[in-house]
């Protein structure tokens, strides 16, 4: 989950198109991780989610943040 790469994908289900993928790395650095952070941020918000965190709570696994953020997803689609 630390990497960002799962957040990527869910947002991925709702609109593939929107993913760029040669901009998502394998996060295996932490500089690879908060790169991928960063996007999934970034794509949500495009996607039009209310976002509340930032990337270093994809580095921590802020447990509570995820859950906002996978909700926030779960709200578009609906």
């Amino acid at each position: 989950m630390a990497d960002g790469r799962f957040l990527i994908k869910l947002c991925a289900t709702l609109e593939p198109r929107i993913v760029d993928w040669e901009l998502v790395t394998a996060g295996e650095t932490d500089e690879e991780k908060a790169q991928n952070a960063k996007y999934a941020i970034s794509i949500a918000r495009k996607l039009g989610a209310v976002i509340f965190m930032v990337w270093d709570d994809v580095l921590e696994v802020n447990q509570k943040m995820m859950l906002v953020f996978v909700a926030s997803i779960y709200d578009l689609k609906n």
